[in-house]
């Protein structure tokens, strides 16, 4: 074979698979900004061991922007609060709203003003009750329609106790696969039937102005009973905080490890409530007990008495109703400000409403059949919790580009869940990215970030017009977080300044 055919064969290799490359990304030009960025990032040295996905498509017509192992299963973080807000809004609606309710079992003595029975809080499975995250849920508003209510039956006394009721969910507050790392702190949160003040306490330390010196726990906001801590917090010359919290659900002891910044008078450290369904109960009680109502025996939960052999009274009557904000708010501060709290309650309340068990793996069982329903493959799929933080967690840059167009193109809630996103360069956890580029305020998008993950999932407009949906992950790389967080910024500048 002599020199020029051979030049020729290699010419028409070349072609072919230019070709195939365009007519696999629907684009005429391959040359375009999105696989230009692509190119590059395939050859980065800090993503030499890593996995990478991505994959991008026009959701008017179908076409695809540009993939790279797009059917990849790669640990998502908090992009799966994408997949929980969009099942809960397709499953509940907009409009849903969760509830609490107040009841007593027992008679009234109506001339002594006595309750013979108990007061019980049964839980609907709210993530709001007394939360910071909205202004009507901000203050102990509850606590006051409560006590109202209770005043109303004209008693003044309890001949019995507040008991709390979280028997709507499981007793495995926590899913299974959260590491023993992240369960006790304020973002490793479960979903619990009765929960309150976004199940969460904060601790105030003082720190040594030493660094290796010791710190001094001041304060806990608020007050839990019977909660105790072993402190070995040390102080160091860091700026932000690298302490954990380590204890089970429903124990009440914590182990804190760890540095905290040096020299600070009050350092807030934040965990999460133990036994959330008993604080509450405990609560109503200190505050009906201010208003002079006596309570004979003390606060307690439905578990609790199961654990002791005790059988509780028979609700008769109710006597108020709580409600939450719509889902949708809620959704919406799912994905602003990435709760781990509200989304591990809405995959928890779809499993209780599928298949009549409000569990993390019901709910992960319900979510992924309603997307098979759909049409979606779910080959490499893997739920363990609704938000994200477990590493058990996989999905496709594909799955997670499948339900975004869903959602925007067939879904009744398409621009209810739009407005759940964040905003580059803007809000929420997006305010930092892409911040003075040409994608400043162009994306929105959902961000993802465990140890040695991060991602982005949601939406944005290009030059050219097109409406595209995307997901971008990387797993495993070699480079800060940050590092890594301006790779995949460059992709997102890619997506648009596309002009094809």
């Amino acid at each position: 074979m002599n020199k020029l055919k051979i030049v020729l064969i290699i010419l028409l290799i070349s072609i072919n698979t230019t070709i195939v490359f365009s007519q696999k990304t629907g684009l005429e030009n391959t040359e375009n900004t999105v696989i230009k960025a692509l190119r590059i990032l395939k050859k980065d040295k800090d993503l030499k061991n890593a996995g990478v996905g991505f994959y991008a498509i026009d959701i008017n017509n179908g076409q695809v922007i540009g993939e790279l192992n797009s059917d990849l299963a790669l640990k998502p973080a908090s992009t799966q609060k994408t997949v929980s807000t969009a099942t809960a809004l397709e499953i509940f609606g907009a409009d849903y709203k969760f509830e609490t309710s107040i009841y007593y079992d027992g008679t009234i003595d109506t001339i002594n003003h006595v309750l013979n029975g108990n007061i019980h809080i049964v839980g609907g499975g709210d993530p709001t009750l007394g939360s910071k995250y909205f202004y009507q849920t901000r203050s102990k508003q509850f606590l006051d329609e409560w006590t109202k209510a209770i005043k109303e039956l004209a008693i003044d006394t309890i001949n019995g106790s507040i008991i709390g009721d979280a028997t709507i969910y499981s007793w495995d507050i926590v899913p299974p696969t959260w590491s023993w790392e992240d369960m006790a702190n304020y973002f490793g949160a479960g979903a619990c039937g009765l929960t309150v003040y976004d199940n969460r306490y904060t601790l105030h330390f003082k720190t040594s102005s030493q660094s290796g010196g010791s710190t001094k726990i001041n304060k806990v906001e608020p007050v839990i009973p019977n909660l105790t801590f072993e402190n070995t917090v040390k102080s160091a010359n860091i700026s932000s905080d690298r302490s954990y919290i380590f204890g089970q659900p429903y124990s009440n002891s914590r182990y804190i490890r760890g540095e905290l910044p040096s020299g600070r008078s009050d350092y807030k450290v934040k965990g999460s409530i133990p036994d959330p369904c008993y604080f509450t109960a405990y609560e109503l009680e200190q505050k009906i007990e201010k208003e002079g109502i006596i309570i004979i025996q003390p606060a307690t939960t439905v578990r609790i008495m199961q654990q002791e052999g005790k059988k509780r009274g028979k609700r008769t009557k109710k006597i108020h109703t709580t409600y939450s904000p719509t889902l949708l708010e809620i959704a919406k501060k799912t994905n602003l400000s990435s709760i781990n709290l509200f989304a591990e309650h809405l995959l928890t309340h779809i499993g209780l409403e599928k298949n009549k068990v409000g569990y993390t793996k019901d709910g992960a069982n319900a979510i992924e059949y309603f997307w098979s329903s759909k049409g979606m493959s779910t080959g490499g799929l893997s739920i363990n919790d609704g938000s994200g933080l477990s590493h058990y967690n996989s999905i496709t840059p594909k799955q997670l580009v499948f339900i975004l167009s869903y959602m925007r193109i067939d879904s009744r809630n398409s621009e209810q869940y739009y407005s759940t996103f964040p905003i580059s360069g803007k809000t929420g956890t997006l305010k930092n990215v892409c911040k003075g580029t040409v994608a400043d305020g162009m994306i929105h998008a959902k961000s993802g970030s465990i140890r040695n993950v991060r991602c982005y999932t949601g939406y944005t407009k290009s030059y050219s017009g097109r409406d595209i949906a995307f997901a971008m992950m990387l797993n495993n790389f070699n480079c800060s977080s940050s590092n890594a967080k301006k790779k995949l910024e460059k992709l997102m500048i890619a997506l648009v300044t596309l002009t094809d």
